[in-house]
């Protein structure tokens, strides 16, 4: 039995970005990404069962904070939503049967799509997996869901790698994290650290105004940082796109697809470009491809397509069990009117390089959470920098982990990431890779984009058109 203790302990808030990702949630957006790991069998032939996968988590938890804890609203809305320990946590909400059979491939496609409509509990951590399978060829699925203001792509994973992984020949025992939550503070409690938190906010920033006053070497600095802004907002914001078959509204439906390749293809097509190209570029590329031939099939005008690109500013020294938003962001123009697939990556890199040399996704990210204490300005020009004139659809590509890992012992054998689309960016594209494979992840609403299965096969038929220039 867990036994509760008082403390004193300062209740932890979400961020600015964690809020604003909170508060996007309505009728059509539920909030969270997706990660689907299919597992192998193991050795013997027994197939992962949702008791392990629980045995495991919960053994666990003890060692990540943040899975244990859900959201308590600040009374008055003072300050951002609190997180606070679940003293009622079950792990069988969070571990649970898949809510549908899936024995195939098709019947879990549909699953996944199922999952990314269906919102989680705030009731609840943030955070569910779904067992699925065993799927005709015997593996299992893992369908991992987390809110998107718990973790963004890294973090995500990070979170992954503290709960279910292991080494892929590393079937540890079971040796469970004492944990014990703490005492669910009362509406009063919350109101007064609300009003505190608020105080102390204006406070800090009062004093950075002060202290950035009394200091020349602020001033210099300062200058400095603005000087180069505007050059940085006119390059990644002020140029506003076409209208664009993704400028669509979006319902609550979701329909997703999948496929994958070897990062070694995506690196030889790389080293072959040459001038500066990455692999982060030839996920662009082929994603433009992709494209193309949607629009085509669809008889869509192939006008310049304007993607944002996520960008991570995490760090190695971070708290792991420290979770949220940290990124920032550029824009690319793809040029899914050209034919010619080298001409496509060659303008792709010259865009991106381009962004990185002024470091553009710094200072982006500096700029906003600047604002964030301002709340009327940072709304706006976060509503400015999401607008479906700016981009039409967000790409993401997250580092996975290097090495094999598994579940159990279990070989992890294909990993895929899904995000969710917005309203008025009908589509969203995530790539992520483990262990030399790239799995590739569409999402949207089947009623604003049809034919979401076609993006994949075009991205196949995009990456053999690279690979054999290459």
């Amino acid at each position: 039995m867990r036994r509760f203790r008082q403390t004193s302990i300062a209740l932890e808030r979400l961020s600015a970005d964690d809020t604003r990702i909170l508060r996007l949630e309505s009728d059509a957006i539920a909030g969270h990404t997706l990660k689907l790991a299919i597992v192998e069998p193991a050795r013997d032939g027994e197939p992962l069962t949702v008791a392990r996968v629980r045995d495991r988590v919960e053994a666990r938890l003890g060692g990540l904070t943040r899975a244990r804890q859900r959201l308590a609203p600040t009374p008055l809305r003072l300050a951002a939503p609190a997180w606070v320990d679940d003293s009622e946590f079950d792990i069988r909400n969070h571990v649970r049967p898949a809510p549908q059979a899936a024995s195939d491939r098709a019947q879990l496609i549909r699953l996944v799509g199922g999952a990314m409509a269906e919102r989680l509990d705030h009731a609840r951590p943030l955070w569910c997996i779904s067992v699925a399978g065993p799927l005709e060829d015997g593996r299992t699925a893992l369908v991992i869901r987390i809110h998107h203001c718990l973790a963004d792509g890294v973090s995500g994973l990070r979170m992954l790698s503290q709960l279910l992984w292991d080494s892929e020949d590393g079937n540890q025992p079971l040796v469970a994290q004492a944990w014990h939550p703490e005492p669910v503070p009362g509406k009063a409690r919350l109101l007064a650290a609300g009003a505190g938190s608020r105080m102390r906010g204006v406070g800090s920033a009062v004093a950075s105004g002060a202290r950035a006053a009394a200091s020349p070497r602020r001033w210099l600095q300062g200058g400095r940082e603005l000087a180069a802004l505007p050059a940085t907002l006119r390059r990644e914001l002020w140029p506003l796109g076409a209208d664009t078959a993704f400028d669509r509204r979006i319902g609550g439906d979701r329909e997703v697809a999948f496929t994958s390749c070897e990062l070694d293809d995506l690196k030889r097509i790389e080293h072959a470009a040459g001038g500066g190209v990455t692999v982060n570029d030839v996920v662009l590329a082929v994603v433009a491809g992709a494209i193309r031939r949607w629009l085509g099939t669809h008889h869509e005008a192939t006008q310049v397509m304007r993607v944002q690109i996520p960008v991570s500013m995490h760090h190695r020294g971070e708290d792991p069990d420290g979770l949220g938003n940290r990124d920032s962001f550029l824009f690319c123009d793809l040029p899914v009117a050209e034919p010619d697939p080298r001409r496509r990556l060659a303008a792709i890199n010259a865009e991106t390089r381009s962004s990185k040399q002024h470091h553009d996704p710094d200072e982006l990210y500096s700029f906003f959470h600047s604002l964030s204490h301002i709340r009327p300005l940072y709304r706006l020009a976060s509503e400015l920098a999401t607008g479906p004139r700016e981009f039409a659809l967000s790409v993401s590509n997250v580092p996975g982990p290097r090495e094999p890992v598994a579940v159990l012992g279990r070989r992890v054998a294909e990993l895929y990431s899904v995000a969710e689309p917005a309203d008025r960016h009908a589509l969203r594209a995530s790539a992520v890779s483990l262990a030399g494979r790239m799995g590739f992840g569409f999402c949207t609403d089947p009623g604003a984009v049809p034919g979401v299965a076609e993006l994949a096969d075009g991205l196949d038929a995009s990456l053999e058109e690279l690979r054999a220039l290459s």
